[in-house]
Protein backbone atom coordinates (compact mmCIF):
# COMPACT_ATOMS: atom_id res chain seq x y z
CA UNK A 1 0.00 0.00 0.00
CA UNK A 2 1.54 3.29 -0.65
CA UNK A 3 2.40 5.93 1.37
CA UNK A 4 -0.12 7.94 -0.37
CA UNK A 5 -3.23 5.83 0.53
CA UNK A 6 -1.64 6.10 3.91
CA UNK A 7 -1.76 9.80 4.82
CA UNK A 8 -5.46 10.24 3.07
CA UNK A 9 -6.87 8.34 5.94
CA UNK A 10 -7.60 11.22 8.78
CA UNK A 11 -10.44 9.41 10.34
CA UNK A 12 -7.82 6.41 11.67
CA UNK A 13 -5.94 9.43 13.37
CA UNK A 14 -7.74 12.32 13.66
CA UNK A 15 -9.61 12.82 17.49
CA UNK A 16 -12.10 15.11 15.69
CA UNK A 17 -13.05 12.90 13.24
CA UNK A 18 -15.95 10.44 13.50
CA UNK A 19 -14.25 7.55 13.77
CA UNK A 20 -12.74 9.03 16.47
CA UNK A 21 -15.16 10.64 18.16
CA UNK A 22 -16.46 7.23 18.75
CA UNK A 23 -13.62 5.42 19.91
CA UNK A 24 -12.85 8.14 22.55
CA UNK A 25 -16.76 7.92 23.08
CA UNK A 26 -16.58 4.28 23.58
CA UNK A 27 -13.47 4.10 25.94
CA UNK A 28 -15.68 6.57 28.11
CA UNK A 29 -18.70 4.39 28.41
CA UNK A 30 -16.71 1.27 29.33
CA UNK A 31 -14.56 3.21 31.39
CA UNK A 32 -17.90 3.52 33.65
CA UNK A 33 -18.22 0.19 33.33
CA UNK A 34 -14.83 -0.49 34.25
CA UNK A 35 -15.61 2.11 36.75
CA UNK A 36 -18.02 -0.21 38.80
CA UNK A 37 -16.48 -3.09 38.46
CA UNK A 38 -13.52 -1.40 40.10
CA UNK A 39 -16.15 0.07 42.75
CA UNK A 40 -18.11 -3.12 43.61
CA UNK A 41 -15.00 -4.93 45.16
CA UNK A 42 -13.55 -1.56 46.31
CA UNK A 43 -16.72 -1.66 48.95
CA UNK A 44 -16.94 -5.20 49.44
CA UNK A 45 -13.56 -6.73 49.33
CA UNK A 46 -12.79 -5.05 52.76
CA UNK A 47 -15.95 -6.05 54.15
CA UNK A 48 -16.02 -9.42 52.89
CA UNK A 49 -12.58 -10.02 53.93
CA UNK A 50 -13.21 -8.75 57.33
CA UNK A 51 -17.17 -10.28 57.79
CA UNK A 52 -16.20 -13.87 56.48
CA UNK A 53 -12.67 -14.62 57.95
CA UNK A 54 -9.92 -15.53 56.10
CA UNK A 55 -10.76 -19.23 55.61
CA UNK A 56 -14.35 -18.80 54.49
CA UNK A 57 -12.96 -15.14 52.26
CA UNK A 58 -10.41 -17.95 50.78
CA UNK A 59 -12.78 -20.46 50.26
CA UNK A 60 -14.85 -18.24 48.09
CA UNK A 61 -11.92 -17.13 45.96
CA UNK A 62 -11.36 -20.79 45.68
CA UNK A 63 -14.79 -21.38 44.09
CA UNK A 64 -14.12 -18.23 42.29
CA UNK A 65 -10.99 -19.18 40.74
CA UNK A 66 -12.40 -22.63 39.66
CA UNK A 67 -15.25 -21.27 37.83
CA UNK A 68 -12.94 -18.90 35.93
CA UNK A 69 -11.68 -22.09 33.52
CA UNK A 70 -15.25 -22.66 32.88
CA UNK A 71 -15.92 -19.00 32.22
CA UNK A 72 -12.93 -19.43 29.62
CA UNK A 73 -14.48 -22.47 28.06
CA UNK A 74 -17.33 -21.10 27.74
CA UNK A 75 -16.17 -17.76 26.25
CA UNK A 76 -14.32 -19.93 23.87
CA UNK A 77 -12.11 -17.11 21.41
CA UNK A 78 -15.80 -15.37 20.83
CA UNK A 79 -15.08 -12.25 22.49
CA UNK A 80 -12.13 -11.50 20.06
CA UNK A 81 -12.93 -13.31 17.31
CA UNK A 82 -16.37 -12.59 17.25
CA UNK A 83 -15.93 -8.96 17.82
CA UNK A 84 -13.47 -8.69 15.23
CA UNK A 85 -15.63 -10.34 12.29
CA UNK A 86 -18.74 -8.15 13.29
CA UNK A 87 -17.03 -5.20 13.10
CA UNK A 88 -15.99 -6.01 9.76
CA UNK A 89 -19.61 -6.90 8.47
CA UNK A 90 -21.57 -4.70 10.75
CA UNK A 91 -23.23 -2.92 7.48
CA UNK A 92 -24.46 -6.02 6.92
CA UNK A 93 -27.26 -6.94 9.28
CA UNK A 94 -27.98 -10.82 7.92
CA UNK A 95 -24.15 -11.30 8.35
CA UNK A 96 -24.18 -9.83 11.71
CA UNK A 97 -27.39 -12.02 12.54
CA UNK A 98 -25.60 -15.01 11.45
CA UNK A 99 -22.63 -14.57 13.47
CA UNK A 100 -24.50 -13.86 16.40
CA UNK A 101 -26.58 -17.09 16.33
CA UNK A 102 -23.85 -19.25 15.52
CA UNK A 103 -22.22 -17.74 18.65
CA UNK A 104 -24.70 -17.89 20.91
CA UNK A 105 -25.48 -21.16 20.14
CA UNK A 106 -22.05 -22.46 20.47
CA UNK A 107 -21.21 -21.06 23.86
CA UNK A 108 -24.65 -22.61 24.95
CA UNK A 109 -23.34 -25.85 24.08
CA UNK A 110 -19.73 -24.87 25.54
CA UNK A 111 -21.57 -23.69 29.17
CA UNK A 112 -23.43 -27.33 29.22
CA UNK A 113 -20.41 -28.98 28.88
CA UNK A 114 -18.86 -26.72 31.62
CA UNK A 115 -21.59 -28.07 33.77
CA UNK A 116 -21.10 -31.06 33.39
CA UNK A 117 -17.28 -30.95 33.72
CA UNK A 118 -17.57 -28.88 37.25
CA UNK A 119 -19.93 -31.80 38.27
CA UNK A 120 -17.38 -34.20 37.50
CA UNK A 121 -14.70 -32.23 39.69
CA UNK A 122 -16.67 -31.70 42.54
CA UNK A 123 -17.51 -35.46 42.87
CA UNK A 124 -13.65 -36.54 42.30
CA UNK A 125 -12.01 -34.11 44.54
CA UNK A 126 -12.60 -34.90 48.08
CA UNK A 127 -11.74 -31.25 49.38
CA UNK A 128 -13.81 -29.55 46.94
CA UNK A 129 -17.17 -32.27 47.78
CA UNK A 130 -16.99 -31.16 51.06
CA UNK A 131 -18.27 -27.48 50.08
CA UNK A 132 -19.70 -28.40 46.97
CA UNK A 133 -22.77 -25.50 47.25
CA UNK A 134 -20.36 -22.73 47.04
CA UNK A 135 -18.77 -24.39 43.48
CA UNK A 136 -22.37 -24.47 42.10
CA UNK A 137 -23.55 -21.19 43.03
CA UNK A 138 -20.16 -19.64 41.98
CA UNK A 139 -20.91 -21.53 38.21
CA UNK A 140 -23.77 -18.71 37.95
CA UNK A 141 -21.42 -16.35 36.15
CA UNK A 142 -20.56 -18.79 33.69
CA UNK A 143 -24.15 -18.15 33.15
CA UNK A 144 -24.30 -14.46 33.29
CA UNK A 145 -21.52 -14.43 30.41
CA UNK A 146 -23.21 -17.33 28.29
CA UNK A 147 -26.41 -14.72 28.27
CA UNK A 148 -24.59 -11.41 27.72
CA UNK A 149 -23.23 -10.95 23.96
CA UNK A 150 -20.74 -7.98 25.21
CA UNK A 151 -18.64 -8.93 22.07
CA UNK A 152 -22.22 -7.83 19.75
CA UNK A 153 -21.74 -4.42 21.31
CA UNK A 154 -17.93 -4.25 21.10
CA UNK A 155 -18.20 -5.29 17.09
CA UNK A 156 -21.05 -3.00 16.19
CA UNK A 157 -19.25 -0.09 18.48
CA UNK A 158 -23.06 0.48 20.53
CA UNK A 159 -21.12 0.54 23.86
CA UNK A 160 -23.02 3.73 25.23
CA UNK A 161 -25.87 1.17 26.82
CA UNK A 162 -23.76 -1.08 28.91
CA UNK A 163 -23.16 1.01 31.39
CA UNK A 164 -26.63 2.20 32.83
CA UNK A 165 -26.58 -1.91 33.04
CA UNK A 166 -23.45 -2.47 34.53
CA UNK A 167 -23.98 0.07 37.30
CA UNK A 168 -27.49 -1.03 37.72
CA UNK A 169 -26.20 -4.77 38.79
CA UNK A 170 -22.93 -3.77 40.71
CA UNK A 171 -25.21 -1.26 42.74
CA UNK A 172 -27.78 -3.88 43.35
CA UNK A 173 -25.15 -6.84 44.07
CA UNK A 174 -22.98 -3.95 46.96
CA UNK A 175 -26.41 -2.89 48.65
CA UNK A 176 -27.33 -6.62 48.95
CA UNK A 177 -23.78 -7.78 50.23
CA UNK A 178 -24.05 -5.14 53.00
CA UNK A 179 -27.83 -6.26 54.00
CA UNK A 180 -27.21 -9.83 53.40
CA UNK A 181 -23.80 -11.02 54.56
CA UNK A 182 -23.21 -10.61 58.56
CA UNK A 183 -21.01 -13.33 59.22
CA UNK A 184 -18.59 -16.09 58.83
CA UNK A 185 -22.57 -18.38 58.07
CA UNK A 186 -23.69 -16.47 55.66
CA UNK A 187 -20.55 -17.10 53.17
CA UNK A 188 -23.09 -18.83 50.78
CA UNK A 189 -24.41 -15.48 50.12
CA UNK A 190 -21.04 -14.00 48.37
CA UNK A 191 -21.22 -16.60 45.27
CA UNK A 192 -24.83 -15.96 45.07
CA UNK A 193 -25.19 -12.64 45.10
CA UNK A 194 -22.29 -12.17 42.44
CA UNK A 195 -23.71 -15.02 39.71
CA UNK A 196 -27.38 -13.58 40.55
CA UNK A 197 -25.91 -9.91 39.47
CA UNK A 198 -24.18 -11.51 36.43
CA UNK A 199 -27.23 -13.39 35.47
CA UNK A 200 -29.28 -9.96 35.98
CA UNK A 201 -26.71 -8.07 34.05
CA UNK A 202 -26.37 -10.94 31.06
CA UNK A 203 -30.22 -10.95 30.71
CA UNK A 204 -30.65 -7.28 30.16
CA UNK A 205 -28.33 -7.19 27.32
CA UNK A 206 -29.44 -10.09 25.60
CA UNK A 207 -33.09 -8.73 25.67
CA UNK A 208 -31.37 -4.73 24.84
CA UNK A 209 -29.37 -6.11 21.28
CA UNK A 210 -32.45 -8.52 20.12
CA UNK A 211 -34.57 -5.39 20.66
CA UNK A 212 -32.08 -2.38 19.91
CA UNK A 213 -30.27 -3.96 17.32
CA UNK A 214 -30.83 -5.21 13.86
CA UNK A 215 -30.31 -9.04 14.76
CA UNK A 216 -32.05 -12.60 15.25
CA UNK A 217 -31.79 -15.56 15.70
CA UNK A 218 -31.75 -18.01 13.22
CA UNK A 219 -30.95 -21.55 14.14
CA UNK A 220 -27.42 -21.52 12.11
CA UNK A 221 -26.05 -24.07 9.81
CA UNK A 222 -23.38 -26.70 10.70
CA UNK A 223 -20.78 -24.77 8.11
CA UNK A 224 -21.76 -21.47 10.18
CA UNK A 225 -21.02 -23.20 13.39
CA UNK A 226 -17.84 -25.02 12.41
CA UNK A 227 -16.50 -21.57 10.78
CA UNK A 228 -16.61 -19.66 13.97
CA UNK A 229 -15.49 -22.92 16.20
CA UNK A 230 -12.55 -23.07 14.21
CA UNK A 231 -12.34 -19.07 14.01
CA UNK A 232 -11.85 -18.80 17.44
CA UNK A 233 -9.98 -21.93 18.40
CA UNK A 234 -6.53 -20.16 18.20
CA UNK A 235 -7.73 -17.06 20.62
CA UNK A 236 -9.44 -20.05 22.89
CA UNK A 237 -5.74 -21.64 23.51
CA UNK A 238 -4.35 -17.85 24.16
CA UNK A 239 -6.85 -17.22 26.84
CA UNK A 240 -6.42 -20.58 27.89
CA UNK A 241 -2.87 -20.29 28.44
CA UNK A 242 -3.78 -16.71 30.26
CA UNK A 243 -5.50 -18.62 32.70
CA UNK A 244 -2.48 -20.96 33.58
CA UNK A 245 -1.14 -17.42 35.41
CA UNK A 246 -4.59 -16.13 36.52
CA UNK A 247 -6.80 -18.47 38.37
CA UNK A 248 -4.35 -21.16 38.47
CA UNK A 249 -2.10 -19.80 40.93
CA UNK A 250 -5.37 -19.42 43.49
CA UNK A 251 -5.87 -23.04 42.71
CA UNK A 252 -2.81 -24.33 43.43
CA UNK A 253 -2.39 -22.52 46.49
CA UNK A 254 -6.02 -23.99 47.83
CA UNK A 255 -4.75 -27.52 46.29
CA UNK A 256 -1.19 -27.19 48.49
CA UNK A 257 -1.66 -24.67 51.50
CA UNK A 258 -4.29 -23.52 53.38
CA UNK A 259 -7.31 -20.72 52.82
CA UNK A 260 -5.65 -18.68 54.85
CA UNK A 261 -2.46 -18.05 52.14
CA UNK A 262 -5.59 -18.15 49.42
CA UNK A 263 -7.00 -15.29 50.89
CA UNK A 264 -3.75 -13.32 51.41
CA UNK A 265 -3.08 -14.20 47.62
CA UNK A 266 -6.27 -13.61 46.21
CA UNK A 267 -6.96 -10.24 48.45
CA UNK A 268 -3.73 -8.72 47.16
CA UNK A 269 -4.28 -10.19 43.42
CA UNK A 270 -7.63 -8.36 43.41
CA UNK A 271 -6.29 -4.92 44.13
CA UNK A 272 -3.66 -4.95 41.72
CA UNK A 273 -5.62 -6.50 39.38
CA UNK A 274 -8.36 -3.35 39.79
CA UNK A 275 -6.02 -1.08 39.20
CA UNK A 276 -4.82 -2.45 36.31
CA UNK A 277 -7.66 -3.53 34.92
CA UNK A 278 -9.15 0.19 35.27
CA UNK A 279 -7.50 1.81 32.59
CA UNK A 280 -6.53 -1.26 30.05
CA UNK A 281 -9.70 -3.38 30.02
CA UNK A 282 -11.81 -0.29 28.95
CA UNK A 283 -9.25 1.34 26.51
CA UNK A 284 -8.62 -2.24 24.80
CA UNK A 285 -12.06 -3.30 24.46
CA UNK A 286 -12.75 0.53 22.64
CA UNK A 287 -9.96 0.14 20.46
CA UNK A 288 -9.60 -3.24 18.58
CA UNK A 289 -12.43 -2.98 16.42
CA UNK A 290 -11.49 0.11 15.45
CA UNK A 291 -7.35 -1.20 15.28
CA UNK A 292 -9.41 -4.35 13.31
CA UNK A 293 -10.73 -2.08 10.64
CA UNK A 294 -7.24 -0.36 9.92
CA UNK A 295 -5.51 -3.56 9.83
CA UNK A 296 -7.96 -4.43 6.93
CA UNK A 297 -7.54 -0.99 5.29
CA UNK A 298 -4.18 0.66 5.79
CA UNK A 299 -2.04 -1.82 7.72
CA UNK A 300 0.69 1.86 8.76
CA UNK A 301 -2.30 3.52 10.20
CA UNK A 302 -2.89 0.83 12.06
CA UNK A 303 0.47 0.27 13.56
CA UNK A 304 1.07 4.18 14.01
CA UNK A 305 -2.83 4.48 16.09
CA UNK A 306 -1.08 1.07 18.27
CA UNK A 307 1.98 2.97 18.64
CA UNK A 308 0.46 5.85 19.91
CA UNK A 309 -1.67 4.56 22.19
CA UNK A 310 1.27 1.99 23.71
CA UNK A 311 3.31 5.10 24.79
CA UNK A 312 0.42 7.11 26.47
CA UNK A 313 -0.08 4.11 28.27
CA UNK A 314 3.50 3.28 29.19
CA UNK A 315 3.03 6.84 30.97
CA UNK A 316 0.38 5.82 32.87
CA UNK A 317 0.46 2.75 33.92
CA UNK A 318 4.27 3.11 34.96
CA UNK A 319 3.17 5.75 37.35
CA UNK A 320 0.21 3.34 38.62
CA UNK A 321 3.10 0.60 39.28
CA UNK A 322 4.91 2.80 40.93
CA UNK A 323 2.23 4.34 43.55
CA UNK A 324 1.53 0.69 43.71
CA UNK A 325 5.01 -0.47 45.31
CA UNK A 326 5.21 2.05 47.43
CA UNK A 327 1.70 2.29 49.07
CA UNK A 328 1.58 -1.17 49.39
CA UNK A 329 0.86 -0.82 52.97
CA UNK A 330 -1.36 1.75 53.00
CA UNK A 331 -3.13 0.20 50.70
CA UNK A 332 -3.70 -3.38 52.47
CA UNK A 333 -4.34 -1.18 55.36
CA UNK A 334 -7.06 0.61 54.28
CA UNK A 335 -8.86 -2.14 52.16
CA UNK A 336 -7.92 -5.44 54.12
CA UNK A 337 -7.68 -4.34 57.83
CA UNK A 338 -5.88 -5.74 60.56
CA UNK A 339 -5.38 -9.23 58.93
CA UNK A 340 -3.81 -7.17 55.73
CA UNK A 341 -0.08 -7.95 56.25
CA UNK A 342 0.22 -11.20 54.28
CA UNK A 343 -1.05 -9.38 51.43
CA UNK A 344 1.20 -6.62 51.41
CA UNK A 345 4.38 -8.59 49.79
CA UNK A 346 1.96 -9.82 46.79
CA UNK A 347 0.97 -6.54 46.41
CA UNK A 348 4.82 -5.35 45.73
CA UNK A 349 5.48 -8.15 43.86
CA UNK A 350 2.49 -7.21 41.28
CA UNK A 351 2.64 -3.74 41.72
CA UNK A 352 4.47 -4.27 38.33
CA UNK A 353 1.54 -5.72 36.41
CA UNK A 354 0.06 -2.31 35.30
CA UNK A 355 2.78 -1.77 33.31
CA UNK A 356 3.51 -4.96 31.61
CA UNK A 357 0.27 -6.38 31.29
CA UNK A 358 -0.85 -2.73 29.75
CA UNK A 359 1.81 -3.29 27.40
CA UNK A 360 1.19 -7.18 26.24
CA UNK A 361 -2.88 -6.27 25.32
CA UNK A 362 -1.10 -4.07 22.80
CA UNK A 363 1.50 -6.44 21.58
CA UNK A 364 -0.79 -9.14 21.53
CA UNK A 365 -4.26 -8.32 21.36
CA UNK A 366 -4.31 -5.23 19.51
CA UNK A 367 -1.70 -6.13 17.15
CA UNK A 368 -0.98 -9.40 17.15
CA UNK A 369 -4.92 -10.56 16.63
CA UNK A 370 -5.85 -8.04 14.22
CA UNK A 371 -2.77 -8.72 11.82
CA UNK A 372 -4.03 -12.12 11.96
CA UNK A 373 -0.95 -13.80 13.82
CA UNK A 374 -3.45 -15.47 16.39
CA UNK A 375 -0.86 -18.81 16.27
CA UNK A 376 1.96 -17.46 16.86
CA UNK A 377 0.47 -15.94 20.19
CA UNK A 378 -1.26 -18.75 20.94
CA UNK A 379 2.55 -20.62 21.02
CA UNK A 380 3.77 -17.34 22.95
CA UNK A 381 0.84 -17.75 25.41
CA UNK A 382 1.07 -20.93 25.96
CA UNK A 383 4.75 -21.47 26.93
CA UNK A 384 4.03 -18.45 29.30
CA UNK A 385 1.38 -21.01 31.37
CA UNK A 386 3.57 -23.86 30.89
CA UNK A 387 5.87 -21.33 32.91
CA UNK A 388 3.76 -20.07 35.30
CA UNK A 389 2.87 -23.88 36.32
CA UNK A 390 6.27 -25.12 36.93
CA UNK A 391 7.37 -21.98 38.90
CA UNK A 392 4.30 -21.97 40.72
CA UNK A 393 4.55 -25.88 41.83
CA UNK A 394 7.95 -25.17 42.93
CA UNK A 395 7.43 -22.08 45.13
CA UNK A 396 3.90 -22.71 46.46
CA UNK A 397 4.84 -25.39 48.95
CA UNK A 398 7.64 -23.16 50.30
CA UNK A 399 6.86 -19.90 49.92
CA UNK A 400 3.19 -20.28 49.51
CA UNK A 401 1.36 -16.96 48.60
CA UNK A 402 4.69 -14.91 47.81
CA UNK A 403 5.76 -17.96 45.65
CA UNK A 404 2.79 -17.38 43.69
CA UNK A 405 3.18 -13.91 43.54
CA UNK A 406 6.44 -14.45 41.91
CA UNK A 407 5.16 -16.88 39.04
CA UNK A 408 2.37 -14.32 38.05
CA UNK A 409 4.48 -11.62 37.42
CA UNK A 410 7.69 -13.49 36.12
CA UNK A 411 5.31 -14.95 33.37
CA UNK A 412 3.25 -11.87 32.59
CA UNK A 413 6.91 -10.46 31.70
CA UNK A 414 7.97 -13.58 29.81
CA UNK A 415 4.81 -13.53 27.92
CA UNK A 416 5.31 -9.46 26.98
CA UNK A 417 8.86 -9.08 26.19
CA UNK A 418 8.63 -12.36 23.90
CA UNK A 419 5.24 -10.54 21.96
CA UNK A 420 7.69 -7.37 21.34
CA UNK A 421 10.86 -9.92 19.95
CA UNK A 422 8.66 -11.61 18.04
CA UNK A 423 6.60 -8.27 16.59
CA UNK A 424 10.11 -7.02 16.15
CA UNK A 425 11.28 -10.38 13.61
CA UNK A 426 8.15 -10.05 11.78
CA UNK A 427 8.39 -5.86 11.03
CA UNK A 428 4.79 -5.25 12.94
CA UNK A 429 6.36 -3.41 15.72
CA UNK A 430 5.64 0.32 14.43
CA UNK A 431 5.08 2.46 11.83
CA UNK A 432 8.15 1.95 9.54
CA UNK A 433 8.25 3.16 5.96
CA UNK A 434 9.15 -0.17 4.42
CA UNK A 435 7.45 -3.14 3.05
CA UNK A 436 6.67 -5.53 5.83
CA UNK A 437 7.31 -8.52 3.64
CA UNK A 438 7.34 -11.15 6.62
CA UNK A 439 3.79 -10.03 7.59
CA UNK A 440 2.14 -10.32 4.32
CA UNK A 441 1.48 -6.59 4.32
CA UNK A 442 2.76 -4.19 2.49
CA UNK A 443 2.83 -0.72 3.65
Amino acid sequence: MSEGVDTNLPSALSPLSSDGRRVLGNFFSLSIVQFANYLAPVITLPYLFRVLGLEKYGLTELARAISVYFLMLTDYGFSLSATQEIAVHRDDPRKVSEVFSAVLLLKFLLLVLSFALLSLLVLAVPRLRADWPVYYLSFGNVIGMWLFPIWLFQGLERMKYIPMLSVTAKTLYVLLVLGLIHGPADYLYAPLLQSASAILIGLAGLILALCKFRVRFRIPGISVLKYEFVNGWHLFLSKTAITFYTATNVVILGLFTDNTFVAYYAAGDKIVRALTDGLHIPLSQAIFPHIGRLASQSPPAALRFAARVAKLLSLATLTISAGTFFAAPYIARVVLGHNAGGSVPVIRILSLLPLVVGLSNIFGTQIMVNFGLKKLLARILAAAGLLNLLIALLLAASLKHIGVALAALTTETFATVTMYWALRRTGLMVPARRTLRRSGHEI
